[in-house]
């Protein structure tokens, strides 16, 4: 365990232990006592990317922040096996991640892309009431391998250059093709952010990918849909209308109708990395969401 220093709230990093034996990186910031939001990255990132809303002190008013690396992922551990990458491995590992810090009561899970699929995991395996709401960004609720989830260019150009074990060069150019179409405006990223978000690409192993979106992820979603049915999961969609990634229509598709407490927000001209490029507008809709469902109150 180690804290990082930090003018208002430390970070303090932890490697958890999971069910398994994996281990979890995983760090928080804000005091334990408050409600938590627990934010989930994407594909082939970190937790690094959530660097910026982990320092931000609006959200540190009122919540508990925790972030973690997926298994397989930046700098938790990489098992080979198929088999460590099922459900039920990564429902523990967010289980095992909020009780090292010691989170007493149902989080909110903060999914971004990749990251909204362990929401189904999760209830799974723990039940409808383990989480008390939860916030898709340019996400869905659990795993959608159907090729309408993503932009045509992430299908048919980005997996290939990502998956490929024999092409160094397209490696890298696949990669940082892929970092720079996260944000709108790349060049205006400082560099220190853009080539950590490039670099975190890089640690992993190509065949981790394979098994975390693989079959041997399957999930069972009764529970999602019947806690989205019940109101017991709220339920907040934003996403960007300039996202290169994620097929906004589809994601409304799989939820609309399917949430009684379900709230839709769309950042204008935002990227795929809209929490980052646009953190004001995005939080303040966290902010808005997550008082309500902590707060016990059904709408707005």
């Amino acid at each position: 365990m180690a804290t990082t220093a930090n003018a208002v709230h430390p970070i303090t990093e932890k490697l958890v232990t999971s069910s398994d034996g994996t281990q979890i990186y995983a760090e928080a910031a804000g005091e334990s006592g408050l409600p938590t939001i627990v934010l989930i990255h994407g594909f082939g990132l970190s937790a690094l990317v959530f660097a910026k809303l982990l320092r931000d002190k609006d959200l540190l008013q009122h919540f508990h922040l925790i972030a973690y690396d997926l298994r397989g992922h930046g700098r938790s551990g990489m098992p080979n096996e198929p088999s460590a990458y099922t459900s039920k491995c990564c429902a523990d590992d967010f289980i095992s991640v909020t009780k090292a810090f010691n989170v007493k009561t149902p989080p909110i899970l903060l999914g971004w892309s990749l990251g909204g699929s362990v929401a189904a995991d999760v209830l799974e395996h723990y039940g409808q009431d383990a989480l008390a709401g939860m916030i898709t960004a340019a996400s869905f609720p659990y795993l959608d391998t159907s090729p309408n989830a993503l932009s045509e260019w992430v299908s048919g150009t980005l997996f290939p250059g990502f998956l490929n074990q024999d092409n160094v060069a397209l490696a890298i150019s696949t990669r940082l093709a892929f970092t720079r179409a996260l944000f709108n405006n790349p060049d205006d990223v400082p560099s220190e952010v853009l080539w950590s978000w490039f670099g975190s690409s890089f640690l992993r192993d190509p065949a981790h990918l394979l098994h975390y979106i693989g079959p041997g992820h399957a999930q069972d979603t009764t529970n999602l849909w019947e806690a989205a049915k019940t109101g017991k999961l709220p339920l907040l969609v934003v996403e960007g209308d300039a996202d290169k990634f994620t097929m906004n229509s589809y994601v409304r598709q799989t939820v609309d109708g399917k949430f009684s407490d379900i709230i839709f927000h769309t950042v204008k001209g935002g990227s795929h990395s809209f929490f980052y490029e646009r953190q004001e507008e995005f939080v303040d809709q966290v902010l808005r969401f997550a008082l309500r469902v902590f707060g016990g109150r059904k709408g707005d």
